[in-house]
């Protein structure tokens, strides 16, 4: 003789006689184990929220921290106000060492940051680089590519009538040139960017290895397609580095 419990069915419906009562014992069970269900999903989505709020903070502090930024380009100035090539300030390899490239493993050889200090280092003027320049670095090939274009003469007056010699460029503390000459200056020195990379040169300037005038020189052409702009160029005479890795002495 089976008993009572063991003829009631496994699943207990609440149509179906024998299992009335059992169906009434479950159905009372049923709340609580659906509000535990509910509350664990609960519990589930609260963590995977705080999982990806931390996660995303992380990646925050990450980029913030470790990602080096790029230096904003330079504005060009409407009207006929003169346009900037900004090589006043002196050209250092302090920042790039910090980060893995071209510069790694190089010595950095300065010119100083004056005309004076420049002549005791041995450094010349560049007519390209619009800089004083290590001896290792004067690359007198690109110099004279550049000077085929007959834009490049500088001028001491914003007028652009009163032109400048060669060697009377690195003693101003600035002087002016066309906008042709801009265009030139930086497609030049694109170029010449290009070929030290390409070549692994072991000796390179440090005004091709700086991100800042890269980004002034796509921002300046990039601005200037379609503008008509013919306001002259304000150069204000720099102090380039040489960067030199080991065993190399000259380009």
């Amino acid at each position: 003789m089976k008993s009572e419990v063991e003829n009631q069915p496994f699943l207990a419906f609440s149509d179906d006689p024998a299992g009335q009562g059992g169906a009434a014992a479950s159905d009372d069970s049923l709340p609580p184990r659906r509000e535990a269900l509910k509350a664990s999903s609960t519990r589930r989505l609260v963590r995977d929220l705080v999982i990806c709020l931390v996660t995303s903070l992380l990646w925050v502090l990450v980029i913030w921290f470790f990602i080096p930024r790029s230096a904003p380009a330079s504005s060009s100035p409407g009207g006929d106000a003169p346009v900037q090539i900004p090589s006043g300030s002196v050209i250092t390899g302090e920042d790039m060492a910090r980060f893995h490239n071209i510069t790694s493993g190089a010595k950095y050889i300065s010119c100083g940051n004056s005309t004076q200090e420049a002549r005791s280092k041995g450094c010349t003027y560049d007519t390209l680089l619009n800089a004083w320049v290590p001896a290792q670095c004067l690359d007198q090939e690109w110099i004279d590519e550049y000077q085929d274009d007959a834009s490049w003469t500088a001028y001491s007056d914003v007028n652009l009538t009163e032109p400048l010699k060669p060697d009377a460029m690195g003693e101003k503390d600035h002087y002016y040139t066309s906008i042709r000459d801009h265009i030139n200056h930086c497609a030049m020195l694109w170029r010449k960017q290009f070929w030290t990379l390409f070549e692994g040169r072991r000796v390179f300037d440090a005004v091709i290895a700086n991100s800042y005038h890269t980004e002034h020189c796509a921002s300046f052409l990039s601005e200037l397609f379609g503008s008509n702009r013919t306001e002259p160029t304000l150069v204000r005479v720099g102090f380039s580095g040489c960067w030199v890795r080991d065993g190399s002495e000259e380009l």
